[in-house]
Order: structure tokens, then C-alpha cells, then sequence
């Protein structure tokens, strides 16, 4: 008998300023949020699935209350509805728990907000810690945005 092959997905080490790099640089408009998303988490993909993913899986409604990123840091209150949409790579599919505090970069699609919820994280990621905070504010100011990696 032949062994299987071993598959696993490789992600970077999450990493807001990269991530709000990637995202300044993109065609699409973007805006970034600290705060809680509600939702149906009956409706995710798994997050790993017995077979790859063939499909886009569907958008999800869900509820965002937070703050929005501004030049002065994330203190603009918002409580907004906004869709998720999870993406698969192979049998890999983008997860998150509703409640959790996270860091968001949501794309604006046609005057709706659209978070693109990847298997690894990048547009939606723990949290930063309040010098990360301040490090991206720093960045929405234009000032010097370096990341670690």
C-alpha cells in the first residue's frame, strides 16, 4: 500500500500593518473595524471539509458593533449590518466565532460593507493590542507603516 500524500494549509503569521499594506495597495475600497460580528454559525462552511470545496460558499448577514479606524485610532462607534463571505482553499474554509473581538478589513461592494472571511487569516484577525492600534493609526495618517515580516 502506498502512503497518501499529507496536505496542509500554510498560512502566515497574522499581522495587522501587513495586512492594512496589502489592503492600502488593492483596487477595492476598504475599511477597518476593532469590534464583535453576529451571526448564524450554522451557516459557515466547516472549516475543514472530508472533500475540497468546490463552491463559493454563501454570504451570510451578520451585525457589526465596534469602532471604525480613523486617523486618530479606532474610536468612531459603529453598529452596522454587513455580509460575510467565506472562501475555501481546497478543503480549508474560512471560520470565526460570532462575539469574538476582531480586527476587520471590510470591503465597501456596492454600498454594502463585505468581509472576506478566508481560511487564513488576513482580513479578519484577532484583536490588535493597543500599540498595534496605534501603529495602524499611524498608518491612516500616511506616517511610516512597517511590519515585522
Amino acid at each position: 500500500m502506498a502512503a497518501q500524500p499529507a496536505a496542509a494549509l500554510s498560512c502566515l503569521v497574522p499581522d495587522p500593518v501587513r495586512s492594512f499594506v496589502e489592503i492600502h495597495a488593492a483596487p477595492e475600497s476598504y475599511r477597518a473595524f476593532v469590534g464583535r460580528l453576529s451571526f448564524d454559525a450554522s451557516k459557515l462552511p466547516p472549516s475543514v471539509a472530508a472533500a475540497p470545496a468546490n463552491a463559493t460558499p454563501p454570504a451570510i448577514p451578520a451585525g457589526l458593533s465596534g469602532y471604525q479606524l480613523g486617523p486618530t485610532g479606532f474610536d468612531t462607534p459603529v453598529e452596522t449590518a454587513v455580509l460575510l463571505q467565506p472562501s475555501c482553499a481546497g478543503p480549508w474554509c474560512g471560520s470565526l466565532a460570532p462575539g469574538d473581538e476582531v480586527l476587520i478589513f471590510a470591503r465597501e461592494e456596492e454600498g454594502q460593507l463585505v468581509v472576506d472571511l478566508e481560511p487564513c487569516p488576513g482580513k479578519v484577525q484577532a484583536a490588535p493590542d493597543a500599540a498595534t492600534r496605534d501603529r495602524l493609526a499611524a498608518c491612516m495618517r500616511g506616517e511610516a507603516c512597517d511590519f515585522a515580516g
